[in-house]
């Protein structure tokens, strides 16, 4: 008997030394909770405090981005700039050596090459293919006869600086009157050219229109004036 009841007060004491560890524990968590919840009043302020030191950080990513990009597009309109050509359509009445001859002539003013891949000639308000027509119909009456030199200039390349006289009508073996008709109507004659540069960006010059046009490509149904190198005779 004596035994079994000093075996209850050995397990007595040791539930009551267990329960006074544990309050001992919650006692002392209690202040260190409390001062974790004050770490996380202030926790938003330190976030706060982090994006704000972020932000010029940020600011200066996305300043060198802008720079970038600008800079990458002002080296792209330098390499446009570079080659660009500039394709001008004139009439003449004297040759280099100042000989008589009535020419139409294109030329590039640029600073690239210009391929020219479209042109169209028109004549009160007409368009012509061949310009045999075109000198039948404004200036060469049957049985006159007028010596033209022909040059093909579709899918030509003119280098800058490069002038190419694609008519040439001289005063040998022509007929006086079809000469001085011609030379007044060379002057009503109306050329649109389209060219592009080697970057394949276009422009058409139009004889009626005082600027360039850009366009993304040149006309597929433009009347192409082309025709090869020789001399003919209207009947």
């Amino acid at each position: 008997m004596n035994e079994s009841n000093a075996g209850s007060r050995e397990a007595e004491k040791a539930r009551l030394a267990a329960l006074e560890a544990r309050m001992a524990r919650m006692e002392a968590s209690g202040p260190r909770s409390a001062r974790f919840n004050r770490l996380l009043k202030y926790l938003p302020f330190v976030a706060l405090g982090n994006v704000a030191l972020a932000f010029p950080a940020v600011l200066i990513s996305l300043a060198v981005a802008y720079f970038a990009f600008q800079q990458a597009e002002a080296t792209e309109k330098m390499q446009i700039a570079a080659v660009w050509p500039i394709v001008a359509y004139d009439t003449g009445n004297l040759s280099a050596e100042g000989d008589p001859v009535l020419t139409l002539n294109a030329s590039n003013n640029g600073v690239g090459p210009a391929r020219i891949r479209g042109m169209e000639v028109s004549y009160e308000g007409r368009t012509y293919r061949d310009i045999r027509m075109l000198l039948r119909d404004c200036c060469a009456e049957p049985g006159e006869t007028i010596a033209v030199v022909m040059s093909a200039i579709n899918g030509e390349v003119l280098k800058s600086g490069e002038e190419l006289s694609f008519v040439q009508v001289t005063r040998d073996q022509t007929s006086p009157r079809v000469y001085e008709r011609f030379e007044d109507a060379r002057l009503s004659i109306r050329v649109r050219m389209c060219y592009c540069s080697v970057f394949d960006d276009c422009w058409i010059e139009d004889s009626a229109a005082t600027t360039q046009v850009v366009v993304k490509s040149c006309p597929a149904d433009w009347t192409q004036f082309g025709f090869p190198q020789g001399t003919t005779h209207p009947s």
